[in-house]
């Protein structure tokens, strides 16, 4: 490894967390106790507080912690992380709990920052055989730390629309692969009245990687096996070249302006996008359905993590894990953060609820969640590494010199292959 280039390629990711270890003084933590007022601070982002709060107003909850009050600190996706990775780069004071999109768990995996919530007294694999094993795995170190509690999930399924598609004369339901979607998309494409069959050619590159969460690395080598990347690339360049996308990016104006003018016809998202069209982008009922992606992929596009920064005063800890065993592994809690924010259950153990057999209105009565669950069961798992965030910001290059034309799928790989072992080998 080159040392000079690693720390250079830690520092462009924003990985330099500090010297703080991981959990060393938790063994010295005073156990929760009951009968002590607790006011517990959590970092926040999106509608996690929404949801928390109506876990922590919920009668289980009361039951269960009459002695603990929450203060949040929430802000905007890109705001929590930023201040996050800030913090804790600077060693300073952190919230009790923080939490973490899966895209920045690889942050701070090896690097030190988070406490380690499989060593004593939070001894986490005691109460972690129900939490869903993909999700478990990309929190966990190459030395079996475990850095966050994975607490909802996003499997990645293809959201489209009912009434486009059977304009269009299309099955989308049972696509046998991705050229078949493909072919759909053409026949959904609707140019001279705006109608995009896909938002961006972006938008699917991360689906034959898993989501991109984890499995840069195989075996200490970068962007392998060569063919599941290479086809990662060919299938952006062949949205590409059908001319069905609307060249839009997320969570742009136009973008979000193109969904609620009913212009979108399919997206390949996770779970958690359906709160979202339900809830802004286009919250008329009956209009969306689901299907599994194209040959039955199976992939996750998001979820969210609970962590304890090492920072967290030692005498906080124990309350600060009570109250993220309890979001993580509490049957209530899962159902209750699923039913107000469409945050999938990271807690397998639900998916037996009767809720998972449920028509869904929204989709026109169709039982989604049957299908969000048998995706979630079958998620290939992945371990993450310190360097993923540094291989997948050079890897997003590559994708957009294919979209640009710039470069085609091959040439577009060895650059990026060149540029990781450049950086980081």
């Amino acid at each position: 490894m080159k040392a000079t280039k690693l720390f250079t390629a830690l520092a462009l990711a924003g990985l330099a967390l500090g010297a703080a270890s991981c959990g060393k003084k938790a063994e010295t933590a005073q156990a929760f106790d009951p009968s002590v007022p607790y006011e517990v601070t959590i970092g926040a982002y999106g509608d996690l507080e929404k949801a928390y709060t109506a876990v922590f107003n919920s009668a289980d909850f009361k039951a269960k912690f009459p002695n603990v009050t929450f203060k949040f600190q929430t802000s905007d996706f890109n705001g929590h992380h930023n201040r996050l990775t800030t913090v804790l780069a600077a060693n300073e004071r952190a919230n009790d709990i923080e939490a973490l999109e899966v895209g920045f768990i690889a942050q701070f995996v090896e690097s030190g920052g988070l406490t380690d919530l499989n060593a004593a007294p939070f001894n986490a694999k005691q109460v972690t055989k129900d939490v869903v094993k993909f999700a478990m795995a990309n929190a966990t170190t190459t030395k079996d730390n475990l850095i966050a509690m994975p607490v909802d999930i996003a499997p990645a399924v293809l959201f489209y629309r009912e009434d486009l598609a059977r304009k269009a004369g299309v099955n989308m339901d049972a696509l046998p692969n991705w050229d078949a979607y493909i072919d759909a998309m053409k026949k959904l494409a609707d140019p001279a009245n705006g109608v995009f069959a896909i938002e961006h050619p972006s938008a699917v590159q991360a689906i034959p990687l898993n989501g991109g969460k984890g499995g840069w690395l195989k075996d200490g080598k970068p962007l392998e096996p060569k063919d599941k990347f290479l086809g990662a690339l060919e299938l952006v360049r062949k949205v590409k070249a059908a001319g069905v996308d609307g060249d839009l990016s997320a969570w742009s104006g136009p973008w979000s302006q193109a969904y609620i003018d009913g212009k979108v016809a399919t997206i390949v998202n996770g779970a958690w996008f359906g709160g979202t069209l339900r809830t802004w982008l286009s919250p008329e009922p009956g209009k969306w359905r689901v299907a599994y992606l194209p040959g039955k992929m199976m992939a996750s596009l998001g979820g969210t993590y609970l962590s304890i920064p090492a920072t967290t005063p030692v005498e906080r800890r124990p309350v600060a894990w009570e109250i993220i065993k309890y979001l993580a592994t509490s049957p209530s809690a899962q159902l209750i953060t699923f039913r107000e924010i469409d945050a999938f259950p990271a807690l397998t153990s639900v998916y037996k609820d009767p809720v998972m057999d449920e028509d869904v209105e929204f989709y026109g009565g169709q039982k989604v969640r049957r299908i969000f669950a048998d995706v979630a069961l079958n998620i290939p798992e992945n371990k993450v590494s310190e360097y993923d965030n540094v291989i997948l910001s050079i890897w997003n290059g590559a994708v957009l010199e294919v979209v640009n034309g710039t470069l085609g799928p091959e040439a577009a790989y060895d650059a990026a292959l060149a540029k990781v072992k450049a950086t980081i080998f």
